[in-house]
């Protein structure tokens, strides 16, 4: 029987999994144990303010998560109607991700039903939530400062041995790596060899005091600037909205990430400084004065994320092990990049509960079965994107790209719709491998024809970070 589940990170995937597993198993298992192991000895994120979705708030909301975020009032984030983009050459407004819908409230799943717009946070504070959440579970306890070295599978006990850096080690019926884009669960003991590798983007952040600006914002909360050397976004992140979040998605060469972020030689004085002059460089010319104003404002402690991805097509699960989130599917960021990850949370939470009296493997086949083609679709299209708004362009193409933006946002309307209207608890499990249809129990409808600018995934550790 099910009890003892061992889960590796505390990141936005792995407080998912914890709180999934403690709604869906705790009814059927009265003595669950999940415990979670997180690499810093301390609650931390990397990275600033991160953008979710309807669909990502949806289940939040469902894991008791937004009644914590709400203790943090005004520093609970700021809602998100819309996603202005402009063009950071000319100023004129191109077009917008809507996030309200057509009444104006937000998106629900259906007629009747609580709805949601989106919202940006600073990620420390999701993650102190998502904490919070989680030790309100009386059967959830997080361990800090376990670095993963190795597992190792007790077949005479069906159990799986976790052995950690320190010499301790942790013995379970299910492990759940959900240790990022750098996993040592993937590298260590699911899929060794199967490494991240660099997109070729880079992300550029900092946050600013808005006290200390002499423009105005020309957006409502959140905006995103094109220009031919890539795009800005410029977001309000507290309900007050004293602070802003400022990130420039840049294509970027691996021989310069490596300049500015392994500081051999370098301060972290210098670094903000160099970052400063390319965000400048590419944006200082803008018809926008607050983009301007931004742009060479030193005021700002600039750092450099790096995004990493891992490639398609690998192993998520061994044995009594699986990956979940970025640790199983890093991509760009793109439109449910935070929601994927807590979709895959639900969905493997779901399963094996309905699979509990089966072996692991068969709850992981038919998870699989469920995610992979969403995913692997996700993970393409993501790359087209990016490569379409952000990848350093000629003044002709820039002045293409900003044509047909509102031509591509009107044509991506309806999967935009039916992305934010998804809810993960609602999903269609088939009753076994054999009856599964993959279009059939496609984790979001017409998966395959999404593709929208709202915000992303996953906590970055020296990569990943939100749109």
């Amino acid at each position: 029987m099910l009890r003892d589940i061992l889960i590796i990170g505390s990141g936005l995937s792995g407080l998912s999994a914890a709180l999934s597993f403690s709604y869906y198993l705790s009814p059927r298992i009265p003595d669950l144990r999940i415990t979670v192991f997180e690499l810093h000895s301390v609650p931390s994120t990397t990275g600033g303010a991160i953008g979710l979705s309807p669909t990502a708030l949806r289940h939040f909301d469902h894991l008791g998560i937004l009644d914590e975020l709400a203790r943090y009032g005004p520093d609970s984030g700021v809602d998100v109607d819309a996603i202005e983009m402009f063009s950071a050459r000319t100023g004129k407004s191109l077009s917008q991700v809507d996030f309200s819908g057509k009444d104006g409230v937000g998106y629900g799943d259906g007629p009747d039903t609580k709805t949601y717009k989106g919202r940006r946070v600073m990620r420390i504070n999701l993650a102190l939530a998502m904490i919070a959440a989680a030790e309100k579970r009386g059967h959830i306890k997080i361990v800090f400062g376990k670095k993963f070295s190795k597992a190792v599978e007790l077949d005479d006990e069906d159990k799986i041995e976790i052995f950690f850096a320190d010499g301790s080690r942790a013995t379970g019926d299910l492990m759940v790596g959900c240790d990022g884009v750098w996993s040592a669960t993937r590298r260590r003991y699911v899929d060794p060899g199967c490494e991240a590798e660099y997109t070729g983007f880079s992300l550029v952040q900092g946050t600013i005091n808005t006290s200390t600006m002499k423009t105005s914002a020309h957006f409502r909360s959140t905006s995103l600037n094109i220009s031919k050397s890539g795009s800005l976004l410029m977001t309000f992140y507290d309900k007050p909205r004293d602070g802003m979040f400022v990130s420039a998605m840049l294509e970027c060469q691996e021989t310069a990430v490596r300049d500015h972020t392994e500081t051999r030689g370098w301060n972290r004085v210098m670094i903000s400084e160099s970052l400063r002059r390319e965000v400048y460089s590419r944006f200082g010319n803008s018809a926008i004065p607050c983009v301007r104003e931004v742009s060479s404002s030193t005021d700002i402690d600039w750092m450099l994320y790096p995004i990493y991805q891992v490639p398609v097509g690998g192993k998520w699960h061994n044995g009594r092990a699986i990956l979940i989130g970025d640790a199983a599917h890093a991509m760009l960021p793109r439109d449910e990049s935070a929601a994927y990850a807590i979709d895959d949370s639900i969905i493997l939470a779901r399963v094996v509960a309905q699979y509990l009296d089966q072996p692991l493997e068969t709850s992981f086949q038919i998870y699989e079965s469920l995610r992979r083609t969403d995913v692997t679709h996700a993970y393409h299209e993501s790359m087209k994107l990016w490569q379409r708004r952000h990848k350093d362009t000629g003044t002709f193409e820039s002045w293409i790209r900003e044509r047909l933006l509102r031509f591509y946002t009107r044509h991506t309307q309806h999967s935009r719709r039916i992305a934010f209207e998804y809810d993960a608890r609602k999903t269609a499990i088939p009753t076994s491998l054999s009856t599964r249809n993959s279009s059939q129990f496609s984790l979001r409808p017409s998966s395959k024809s999404q593709s929208s600018f709202s915000s992303t995934d996953s906590p970055p550790s020296r990569a990943n970070s939100s749109v």
